[in-house]
């Protein structure tokens, strides 16, 4: 099992009963699948976001998505590395281009479980 993504969940203060519900069921996916953190899973795969916001905390930085045709946060798959923060910041310098950031709160700000709509990747569906 993936315990350090267990314990990031599972210590995670849920703020509604849709958090509640999507704790337990992404609790449910760690346990029963050893893949989970991959894309190999057939049944879902776990992503991290994270806001990058200016020193003022006035602006939020928002990335074109080429898939959804859309704005959003960066972020990214765990890709098989058991520490969503590592992750988050990766992403995040990789889809900015900056340097370095700093970390203002180490814990999630939201759980989330999202559909993904039907796409193609690398000429794949």
């Amino acid at each position: 099992m993936n315990y350090k993504l267990y314990e990031t969940v599972n210590a995670y203060q849920a703020q509604d009963e849709q958090e509640i519900k999507d704790r337990s069921m992404m609790l449910k996916l760690i346990a029963l699948f050893p893949d989970i953190i991959t894309r190999n899973n057939d049944i879902a795969h776990f992503t991290v976001s994270l806001w990058i916001i200016n020193q003022d905390h006035t602006k939020v930085l928002m990335v074109y998505h080429n898939i959804y045709d859309s704005w959003s946060w960066c972020g990214g798959h765990l890709d098989g590395t058991n520490d969503p923060l590592a992750v988050a910041l990766k992403e995040g310098k990789e889809e900015s281009g900056l340097a370095a950031l700093r970390v203002l709160k180490k814990d999630p700000l939201a759980l989330d479980l999202l559909p993904v709509h039907g796409h193609f990747k690398h000429n794949e569906y």
